[in-house]
């Protein structure tokens, strides 16, 4: 073939597949750009509610403090929109049913079991983290968590129904360990209790997850 006749052909090839060839340079750049918002987002995510989580380190610490010696916690009570209930949780084996709102402030905690932030919503998709304080005072708040064992039940009630979780581990971690806030579920619904251990000197994290049997 004559070149000239053959730099038509190619010419006519490269005509043929831009337009493809640019429509996957387009699809991947996409691909990329979905990627990072979505990376960029998870590791948001982490941040916000690994904040929560380690203040839960002061709150624990300064509730031991009040117990001990039986004084009144220094904290203002939040007001009353700050403590409204996003829903109840329930644990039948341990015999807890518990308001849970946004939030796990130390004047939360006093009342209810928080939400961490940047944590899947109650009974959504991803990792849902609650915590609660373990009084001293036995069967209040999470005193018993240390009781659930793997297949119990847990049961959250929202505004869109009633979510049960069956209790698949139960851990303990040290305080600077957020892995247990992990967003990254397989598409399973999870839910995290997290609770200071042991009852005196709690240096470490009780964590329970339960995941929504499909």
């Amino acid at each position: 073939m004559k070149p000239a006749a053959l730099l038509l052909v190619l010419t006519g090839i490269l005509l043929l597949l831009y337009p493809h060839v640019n429509e996957w340079m387009a699809d991947s750049r996409q691909a990329q750009l979905l990627e990072q918002w979505e990376t960029a987002e998870a590791a948001q995510v982490e941040t916000r509610a690994g904040r929560d989580y380690k203040e839960l380190e002061h709150v624990f610490q300064q509730a031991e403090k009040e117990q001990a010696f039986n004084s009144a916690p220094e904290h203002p009570p939040e007001s009353k929109g700050e403590t409204d209930p996003i829903g109840l949780l329930r644990i039948p084996a341990i015999n807890v049913e518990l308001p849970v709102a946004k939030g796990a402030s130390a004047s939360i905690l006093d009342v209810a079991a928080g939400h961490l932030a940047g944590t899947a919503a109650l009974g959504a998709e991803g990792n849902s983290a609650v915590a609660a304080h373990r009084s001293h005072t036995y069967g209040r708040m999470f005193n018993r968590l240390d009781e659930v064992e793997t297949g119990d039940l847990i049961e959250v009630e929202t505004g869109t129904g009633t979510h049960s979780y069956t209790v698949f581990q139960t851990t303990v971690v040290d305080p600077s360990d957020t892995s247990v806030l992990r967003q990254d579920t397989n598409g399973e619904d999870v839910i995290t209790l997290i609770t200071c251990t042991p009852m005196k000197n709690p240096v470490n994290r009780l964590i329970v997850q339960g995941k929504i049997e499909s």
